[in-house]
């Protein structure tokens, strides 16, 4: 069995997405970390080094904007991007985490089109 590619960190409370996102980044050659949400990713994190984050904003116990805030500061500092998935129409504050370094994916978006956008920015 080959290198995988890198890990990435999912957290996201649906499930369903998850599921598929993890399926599709399995099959390219990723290891995957899931959280079902915000509170759960940041215990995850003390103990991991991921090659990329992706989270969605929505979700209990912590949301995304507030994770972002959580680990921006050290996870990009060790060059690791983090990318935002989001249901929301474009709202202002948007600019404000992508001038941080986030990047912001706008769901429903297709799998291929992830997948292209954590190839490009890993490499």
């Amino acid at each position: 069995m080959s290198e995988p590619k890198g890990t990435i960190f999912i957290m996201d409370d649906d499930l369903a997405l998850q599921k598929v996102i993890e399926f599709a980044l399995r099959n390219e050659g990723y290891e995957v970390v899931l959280a079902s949400d915000g509170q759960v990713g940041m215990q995850k994190l003390e103990s991991l080094s991921p090659d990329l984050v992706l989270s969605d904003i929505m979700m209990p116990n912590m949301d995304g904007v507030e994770v972002f805030e959580h680990i921006q500061e050290r996870l990009q500092d060790d060059g690791i991007p983090i990318i935002i998935m989001t249901a929301l129409s474009r709202k202002p504050w948007f600019a404000d985490l992508e001038a941080e370094g986030a990047v912001i994916i706008h769901k429903p978006f297709e799998v291929d089109y992830l997948l292209e956008m954590i190839k490009t920015t890993l490499s």
